[in-house]
């Protein structure tokens, strides 16, 4: 008699790391004060704004000093890890303001890796949290 037996663990399924694909019912990382808000679109919003301001509120100003004034944009690339744990990931600072603010990646790492964790973003079809990356802009504006 010819069979096969299914036996497994859903435990055991390894997602490869890489790039995944998202689909429109995948949900992107949160917080708790916008996991609230059914439109995602609006819930991804709240959640990038209170991020933000939250990595704002952990900048060490004491440590930033210039001498011209600046009004400029960097962009920051954070990693959310399955676990929720935020962390820097990359920078795209240009040089004005690495002139001015010479220790700008060290004031940035400090304020995203002292972030407290968020809900990560999970892929509905197999139920399982994964990591996830995105953009966002910091303005500098100084006078």
């Amino acid at each position: 008699m010819l069979g096969c037996k299914n036996d497994y663990n859903q435990k055991q399924i390894v997602i490869p790391s890489g790039i995944t694909v998202w689909n429109k019912n995948d949900e992107l990382p949160s917080i708790t004060s916008c996991d609230q808000i059914e439109s995602e679109s609006e819930r991804n919003i709240c959640f990038q704004q209170k991020l933000t301001k939250s990595i704002f509120d952990n900048i060490d100003f004491s440590q930033i000093v210039v001498n011209n004034s600046l009004n400029d944009t960097l962009i920051i690339s954070i990693l959310i890890g399955k676990d929720g744990k935020i962390s820097l990931y990359d920078s795209q600072i240009n040089l004005k303001i690495r002139k001015q603010i010479p220790l700008i990646d060290s004031i940035l790492y400090n304020a995203i890796n002292n972030l407290p964790k968020v809900l990560p973003a999970i892929k509905t079809n197999i139920g399982v949290e994964v990591n996830s990356r995105f953009e966002l802009p910091l303005i500098i504006k100084t006078n």
